[in-house]
């Protein structure tokens, strides 16, 4: 019975302050509902890249392939989301044009907000720092739904384009690196041919089979001069060594041992120089290989360099291919109006039962006999009944004639609104 007596005396507050409750719920679902109404909606589109490996691998890509590819995607989402190319897409489709108050660098950054270039990949391989994603994808959110699958179509064309350019760029640039280099090295690699042949050239009695010819000639050299200081001897330790004719061929061996022991001297000092000529053409001849090295590992590198091109001219090599385009969303993302007013409904319902209660606080009178009876401890010995005459009876109808008018807007209110969201 206690409990009846206090949910009776409940309803009979709000009973007598119904007109406050109504008109509490009444602004607080309007301010609510206008207040959802007003927020803008974000519309989301998405647009799918997809990456195909090259039909046919080269020596490097082999090796390399996944770093470059990764490396490479880094570049060019870097290049899509730049300054410039943002803010051409945004002369394009005069973005944010109803937003007189935006400067061209709040447009930027709206705009990198509202974009976003992903990656995807295998889930089942995403521990995997170096694999290779499969597609990439691009999403925008806008006011415009239009719009939004404008600007990321524009976008997906941006990467496809960004991409063959790169490819085509850096084929071209290795290439003509490569032919640089080979037209650089092959100069070089003549120009010591040349040094090394003149260097034979001017000095070919000290190298290679010369100086085994002068080995050949200086022992032969000194076999004549031992011949010549033989007979030299003999002839002085003769018994007609004191005649002129004998004198004569004495100096007449002399003369040739001379000229003998003065080509010694000479072969003798060229190979001497033997060794240090050796060192030198040996030195020449290091130079000479380290430079055919090099020119073969840019001749391989033309060559791959070359097959890029080819590659890269017949699109057989890694290629975006545009697998889903960006279409105009039906429904927007956010926000989500019916959350939003149901909730305004909520704390308007909230907030007017916090009124009544804080009228309540304000007149704590005892209305009813039970109520005497629960707070004093005293039983009414009579009660006198509210006797309403016709003026209060005639306004009582329309309060509650208006609260359930109210209540049929509110309730219509909230139809539109989530018919319209």
């Amino acid at each position: 019975m206690i409990r009846l007596a206090i949910l009776d005396e409940i309803l009979r507050a709000f009973l007598r302050h119904v007109t406050l409750l109504v008109f509490v719920v009444f602004v607080g679902v309007i301010a609510s509902l206008v207040f959802a109404l007003s927020l803008p909606r974000t519309y989301e589109t998405m647009a799918v890249i997809q990456i195909e490996q090259p039909d046919i691998e080269t020596a490097s890509s082999t090796a390399t392939a996944n770093g470059q590819i990764l490396q490479q995607l880094q570049i060019i989402e870097q290049r899509v989301m730049a300054r410039e190319n943002l803010q051409g897409i945004i002369d394009e489709f005069d973005l944010f044009d109803d937003l007189p108050s935006m400067t061209p660098n709040k447009k930027i950054t709206a705009l990198r907000e509202a974009a976003s270039v992903s990656q995807i990949s295998d889930p089942a391989l995403a521990w995997r720092p170096d694999v290779i994603p499969t597609a990439l994808s691009i999403t925008v959110a806008l006011g415009n739904p239009d719009l939004a699958a404008a600007v990321a179509n524009e976008l997906v064309d941006n990467v496809v384009d960004q991409n063959r350019a790169r490819r085509e760029m850096r084929a071209r640039e290795t290439m003509a690196f490569f032919e640089g280099e080979e037209e650089r090295i092959g100069a070089a690699i003549r120009e010591y041919e040349s040094q090394i042949a003149d260097f034979r050239q001017k000095n070919s009695a000290s190298l290679g089979t010369g100086i085994t010819a002068q080995r050949e000639e200086l022992r032969t050299l000194r076999d004549a001069e031992l011949v010549v200081s033989r007979e030299i001897l003999e002839l002085n330790s003769g018994q007609r060594a004191n005649s002129t004719v004998f004198a004569n061929r004495v100096s007449r061996l002399e003369e040739q041992r001379n000229l003998l022991r003065a080509r010694i001297d000479q072969v003798e000092v060229v190979i001497a120089a033997a060794p240090e000529l050796e060192r030198q053409l040996t030195g020449f001849e290091r130079e000479l290989r380290q430079l055919t090295d090099q020119y073969q590992a840019i001749t391989r590198g033309r060559a791959e360099a070359e097959m890029r091109l080819m590659l890269q001219e017949t699109e057989r090599s890694e290629s975006f291919f545009i697998l889903e385009r960006a279409v105009a969303p039906d429904e927007p993302v956010s926000p989500n109006r019916k959350k939003i007013a149901l909730a305004g409904c909520i704390l308007a319902m909230m907030v007017g039962v916090g009124l009544v209660y804080l009228m309540e606080l304000r007149n704590p009178v005892i209305r009813t006999e039970a109520q005497l009876e629960r707070v004093l401890g005293l039983r009414a010995v009579a009660v006198i009944p509210n006797v309403q005459v016709k003026r209060e009876r005639l306004l009582s109808r329309m309060i509650w004639v208006t609260g359930v008018f109210v209540a049929v807007l509110i309730a219509m209110a909230i139809v539109v609104v989530i018919s319209s969201s």
